[in-house]
């Protein structure tokens, strides 16, 4: 017990020195870019997951040839 809690003592330690060497505004500019970053990969993601799965169904379609409605209710 007393090992995990030296280990944790200097953890906090290094954080709050990390901390104590930036300004609020600083830190603030750190977090912000990190949710941007990750929004971007977010985003990003999702246009190829949804590319991905456009594309099999356009492909499943092909496959079949369904009539026109149901080719225009599920490709909009």
């Amino acid at each position: 017990m007393e090992k995990n809690s030296s280990i944790l003592s200097y953890i906090v330690g290094l954080l709050m020195m990390w901390l104590s060497r930036h300004t609020i505004q600083d830190i603030a500019f750190m977090v912000g870019t990190v949710v941007a970053l990750t929004t971007l990969g977010l985003n990003v993601a999702s246009f190829f997951i949804n590319w991905h799965y456009r594309r099999k169904t356009f492909r499943l379609l092909e496959q079949r040839q369904p009539d026109e409605g149901v080719t225009n209710e599920l490709l909009r």
